[in-house]
């Protein structure tokens, strides 16, 4: 579960902060070799998949240099695929941060991932920011605690970035608040705050063993 925060260390802006991963150099090496060490078993798994078409191969007379190089193809398939999915999400798709500067009156926004921060763009290019707070309250008698979520969800002009889930202690209101004093009026922030009940647990089913025991046969001999 991420830790969303506001970083001011930069005097010359300031990050909204969506995931835990610093967007470094050393961050995309580590997400490259991470994808590096899993090619192995990646392949080995795609050779696995393609044992159904190797033994169809055989059967059909194919010699055993064809079958292994359909195996090999179907394997690196299998590998590079994955591979190239994963790195091209962390690289190009994942949103570390959103950058606002100036810091003093943020007039632009930049989105950073990975190593790269993209061109800084208006500020209206986010077309609102909203904090949802959902507490789902218990029934009378109910053991466990009340039960709290708290999203944050960034609306684009050109698309979302995938809501990010809270810690349930998350002060949604100071974090509202520090988002609206910032970029207000330009871009709107919201808080949604909801509490409904916990529904009742459903009652046990019960059995009529009355009627069960009516299902007995009678019968009577005579002499």
């Amino acid at each position: 579960m991420e830790t969303v925060w506001v970083d001011r260390s930069d005097p010359d802006a300031i990050d909204l902060v969506l995931t835990g991963d610093d967007p470094s150099p050393r961050f995309a090496a580590g997400v490259s070799l991470d994808v590096g060490r899993s090619l192995p078993l990646l392949f080995a798994l795609g050779m696995l998949l393609a044992v159904p078409v190797c033994v169809v191969m055989r059967f059909a007379g194919a010699g055993w240099a064809p079958v292994w190089a359909a195996a090999g193809i179907v394997g690196a398939i299998g590998a590079v695929v994955p591979a190239a999915v994963v790195v091209y999400t962390a690289f190009f798709l994942r949103v570390h941060r959103l950058r606002f500067s100036p810091a003093a009156a943020p007039t632009t926004v930049a989105l950073v991932r990975a190593a790269r921060a993209a061109r800084p763009r208006p500020l209206t290019e986010v077309r609102q920011i909203r904090i949802d707070r959902s507490v789902e309250e218990p029934y009378e008698g109910d053991p466990q605690p009340e039960t709290v979520t708290v999203t944050l969800t960034v609306r684009l002009a050109h698309g979302w970035i995938a809501p990010k889930p809270l810690p349930p202690d998350t002060d949604a209101a100071a974090l509202y608040r520090e988002l609206h004093d910032l970029l207000s009026p330009a871009v709107p922030v919201a808080l949604f705050v909801r509490r409904h009940p916990r529904p009742l647990p459903s009652p046990p089913s019960e059995i009529d063993y009355g009627a069960l025991g009516h299902g007995g046969s009678t019968g009577g001999g005579g002499s």
